[in-house]
């Protein structure tokens, strides 16, 4: 704010240094002019600061010197009321000269220099307001009583005109034309840009344009609008002012008419002060708008003009409100319009034309936001109030409503109108605020808000996610995602905070994604979404019913073979919890990342009476599964203690000794969780140790082991946890490029790569075997980069094999849409001994308010059982795999000789004679196997165990066809019972 002494000169302006002059007996308002603010930083001391001092720049922008003698820059925090002052030098300012100020100085940062004034004060680096003042002391009004400019920047909460931008620990802002320009606005004055300079009093000179004292504008108050429903009439306040002239006349320029009038002018006292008005709209005025131009003129010939939009409302239908487009054409005006109550919420209500106007393009029905409202369903009410288009934070599109109401009547009771049958998927834009009724069923598509928003999401059938079919960024693909984005609705509670009691549970205590409802009605609205967001929302009028069409099963289903394979991420089971205790009851434990061990690492449970609950869902899930073998993700990476504990609260439930632990390889990766497997002792042993890939790429590295089955067969299982979607970072290929991939979709693409190139490699080299079965959460749906790369290496997607067939795969819900993050890929020479796949929806589906976690809701759904144990299902895949041994028993004649107890020793012998009788060579090796021998009797020189039985190598690698190889059996017959048995030729190697 510039202060300007005036006189009854005849030029109508007194020159810069007449007004100094006058200044010595000029009232308390009235302050030497010309010097100004011409650019501000506050970033010193900020991290990564340019500048190592606050600093405050005046310029003398007038044509005649200016004396500071006690002057002070004064600065104020954005909402602050208190001053802190720098004084100033007695110092005279040449016209164009700059003058520094500097204040707080740090240590980092391009030196500013010294200053021409100093003082110790720590400016904000972004927001506040600084103030010239003509005292030397901290001024005492929140305003300022002795201003001379003023600059508000940031937020803050007093300026000039408008709020200046905020300037940064890079920029400073700056007055534009090198501090020439001063327009009283702030905003449209200065600009954020690298620091000039800085400039002081030794800077070279920098005159502006013209010279001499700046005319002042005469500066309006004077609202945008008046709005006023039609027969009440209203008044607004109308001011202005000139800094350095007397405001003494005020009319209507343009848009007069009959009952629009300025009444009440009151013309400014002196130089600077306001002149007042009222514009008055008079009741009989008639509805519509009538743009005004407003005019106040001053004593030095000067004038300047507001424009004032006036409506007088009508009463319009609701149709007329909605109209065919976006946003209303009456968005911001108030009006007046009625309608039946067709339903109550928290927040307000929603009314609807009775008859409608019978065309689909507009909406029938309107929102009103009136809390407490003192009106009933079914009452005809007329309202009058402001129409305004409400956004909800994230929303890309808004939504009609009235708010501000300033009449309410009720013309009667007992109305209702009939909900309009609707089917998605259908532009829900055009019935909202309506009552409808959908004739299609709809299903649950998630659930995840529904404990502490009461929301489920719902749609015409499963949505799939469009990269779980198609390659990402293809037509098929992003027209999938059109398509679903149009296909839902979400099903709401009528209540806007978290329920008491969780709706929509069935008598088992929850609804699962898939699960069905029919003739849902309610009405149409359009508010914030669980996620983040906004969405259109059913508030039901009508109790919701829903049907279960997707069950809940007991245990996964999939076809018979010999060895079976699960795939688990069991959702962070930790044995140490987030309070720093841990399963045993030890206090003062941690989880480690990288080098780092402290609680607040841990994840999953926060306690013990959290954890009894996670352990007992994983536990109840792991054993419905009862798989062979079963890979593991998300499991507390502390060596195998934590997999160990698991493995013993199985082997309580199952039986002792039905799982082990597979022993964790030499590299189980930097982050607080890992990958492990376990496995059944009594259905496949372990050949050599597990393997992993300790690759910088993998902060989780995948492990192998591999597994020898009873019949022979062996293959190799390697379990992957790749880098997850969320929190993008890490450059180019990690952001998320909106094709559907998420974040870090680069990272994944090259741990796929590194699989393939690599480890796989290893794997199977290591094994001396190509069997090969890749699993676990690849954090990449089924159609994705990092699973393409895999399937163009020979790994074969199983699941789109066996499940795909059956309809969506799926083993993860997010954002109200299916896909598969768990997968299943087979080497070539494994995939044909693949007998079935499945996936076990025991989690994706259920709501997350049933998990362990607890005092996350209202009310505790939780229930022991294997229902929302993670939050990915289990992968289940049956191998029959091939033996490596073949009978051959059917191509040879086997004699066996009398048994005969030896006199020393006891030992019972006898020999067996194998004859080739086929016409071709049988290769070996060779084995006999003695099947059934009676319980006792053992046969003391067995070459080993098959099946279950005994059996011994012969010394022929080939038998030619029709020669003979006879062998001696030797048993040990404790209880001398008959020594019979079954034998049997085997060709191959156990």
């Amino acid at each position: 704010m510039k202060m300007h002494v005036a006189t009854n000169n005849p030029a109508g302006r007194l020159t810069v240094l007449a007004a100094l002059l006058a200044s010595l007996s000029a009232p308390a308002f009235a302050a030497p002019a010309d010097v100004v603010i011409s650019q501000y930083y506050g970033g010193a001391g900020s991290g990564g600061a340019l500048w190592n001092k606050d600093f405050v720049e005046l310029f003398n922008r007038s044509s005649a010197p200016v004396t500071m003698n006690g002057w002070s820059v004064q600065y104020q925090s954005a909402a602050g009321t208190t001053w802190q002052a720098i004084a100033l030098p007695n110092a005279t300012l040449q016209p164009g000269q700059y003058f520094l100020v500097t204040a707080m100085s740090a240590s980092t940062g391009t030196d500013v220099g010294q200053g021409d004034a100093s003082g110790g004060l720590s400016l904000s680096a972004t927001t506040g307001k600084v103030a010239l003042a003509s005292v030397a002391k901290a001024m005492t009004t929140a305003e300022g009583e002795a201003v001379i400019d003023l600059v508000g920047f940031g937020t803050a909460n007093r300026f000039e005109g408008s709020v200046a931008p905020a300037p940064s620990i890079a920029n400073s802002i700056q007055r534009g034309e090198l501090g020439c320009l001063d327009t009283d606005n702030n905003g449209s004055d200065f600009t954020a840009a690298p620091v000039v300079g800085p400039r002081r009093a030794s800077s070279p000179l920098n005159a502006c344009a013209g010279g001499g004292p700046v005319a002042y504008p005469i500066v309006l108050s004077c609202p945008a609008g008046v709005q006023v429903e039609f027969g009440r009439g209203t008044s607004a306040a109308l001011a202005a002012s000139d800094r350095d002239s007397i405001v003494n006349n005020a009319f209507i320029a343009s848009g007069a008419v009959p009952g629009i009038s300025i009444t009440g002018f009151t013309p400014a006292g002196a130089v600077g002060g306001s002149a007042n008005a009222t514009l008055s709209i008079d009741p009989s005025l008639a509805a519509g708008n009538y743009p005004l131009t407003i005019t106040f003129a001053n004593n030095d010939g000067q004038d300047a003009s507001c424009n004032v939009a006036v409506s007088v409302a009508g009463q319009l239908t609701i149709p007329q409100i909605q109209g065919p487009n976006p946003k209303s054409a009456y968005n911001n005006t108030i009006q007046t319009t009625q309608g039946v109550v067709t339903h109550k919420v928290g927040s307000g209500y929603f009314i609807q034309d009775v008859n409608g106007d019978g065309d689909p393009a507009t909406s029938d029905g309107i929102f009103v936001f009136a809390n407490n409202a003192s009106v009933n369903v079914g009452d005809l009410v007329r309202i009058t109030g402001t129409v305004t288009e409400y956004t909800p934070s994230g929303a890309a599109r808004s939504y009609t409503e009235f708010k501000d109401l300033t009449a309410t009547t009720r013309l009667g009771a007992g109305y209702s109108v009939a909900p309009t049958n609707i089917e998605l998927p259908t532009d829900l834009a055009r019935v909202e605020g309506m009552l409808v009724r959908f004739t299609n069923a709809l299903t649950v598509n998630g659930n995840a808000y529904l404990g502490d928003r009461g929301e489920l999401v719902l749609s015409n059938g499963r949505r799939e996610i469009p990269t779980n079919r198609y390659p990402a960024g293809s037509p098929e693909a992003i027209a999938l995602a059109q398509a679903n984005a149009a296909n839902v609705i979400v099903l709401d509670d009528n209540i806007f905070t978290t329920p008491a009691t969780i709706p929509y549970l069935a008598a088992d205590g929850t609804v699962r994604s898939g699960d069905t409802v029919t003739d849902l009605t309610g009405v149409i609205d359009f508010g914030a979404q669980g996620g983040g967001g906004a969405a259109f929302k059913l508030q039901p009028t009508v109790a919701p019913t829903f049907s279960r069409t997707n069950e809940r099963t007991p245990a996964p289903v999939v076809a018979a073979g010999n060895v079976k394979v699960a795939s688990a991420n069991v959702l962070n089971f930790f044995t140490t919890f987030t309070n720093g205790s841990d399963a045993w009851g030890r206090t003062g434990q941690g989880c480690t990342v990288g080098g780092s061990t402290r609680a607040s690492n841990c994840r999953g449970a926060d306690n013990m009476a959290e954890f009894i609950r996670q352990r007992d869902k994983i536990v109840d899930s792991l054993g419905a599964i009862n798989a062979d073998v079963v890979g593991l993700m998300e499991i507390e990476n502390n060596g195998d203690t934590t997999t160990s504990y698991l493995v013993e609260q199985l082997n309580a439930k199952l039986g002792a000794g039905t799982y082990a632990v597979v022993p964790k390889p030499a590299t189980t990766g930097t982050d607080a969780i890992r990958v492990a497997m376990i496995y059944k002792p009594g259905a496949v042993s372990l050949v050599g140790n597990a393997l992993s890939d300790g690759d910088a790429i993998n902060n989780r590295p995948p492990i192998a082991q591999t597994f020898k089955a009873a019949n022979g067969g062996k293959f190799s299982l390697v379990v992957n946890h790749l880098k997850s979607k969320g929190s993008c970072g890490g450059g180019a290929g990690n952001t998320d490029s909106g094709d559907g991939q998420g974040c870090w979709n680069a990272t994944r693409v090259e741990q796929a790569a590194r699989l393939r190139d690599y480890f796989l490699p290893q794997v199977a080299n290591a094994a001396n075997d190509s069997d090969i079965l890749v699993v676990g959460d690849m954090n990449a749906y089924g159609h994705e980069d990092p699973i393409r790369l895999l399937n163009a290496a020979g790994y074969v997607n199983e699941i789109e094999r066996f499940v795909r067939p059956q309809g969506i795969p799926y083993s993860y819900v997010f954002g109200a849409e299916s896909g598969y993050l768990d997968h299943a890929l087979a080497s070539t020479s494994l995939s044909s001994q693949v007998a079935g796949v499945t996936e076990w929806h025991n989690n994706a589906d259920e709501p997350e308010a049933i998990d362990y976690n607890l005092n996350d809701t209202a009310e505790d759904p939780y229930v022991r059982n294997p229902y929302r144990a993670s939050d990915h299902d289990p992968v289940v895949v049956s191998l029959n795999l091939a033996p490596t041994y073949a009978d051959v028993t059917a191509a040879v004649a086997i004699t066996k000789s009398g048994i005969t107890l030896g006199r020393v020793g006891g030992k019972y012998t006898g020999t067996v004679t194998i004859k080739n009788t086929s016409g071709a060579a049988i290769n070996g090796p060779l084995h006999l196997v003695l099947q059934g021998l009676p319980s006792g009797v053992t046969l003391d020189n067995k070459s080993g165990m098959v099946d279950g039985a005994p059996y011994l190598t012969l010394a022929n690698t080939t038998l030619a066809p029709g020669a003979s190889v006879t062998v001696t059996t030797t048993f040990t017959n404790p209880s001398k019972v008959s020594v019979g048995y079954s034998a049997k030729l085997l060709s191959g190697s156990f």
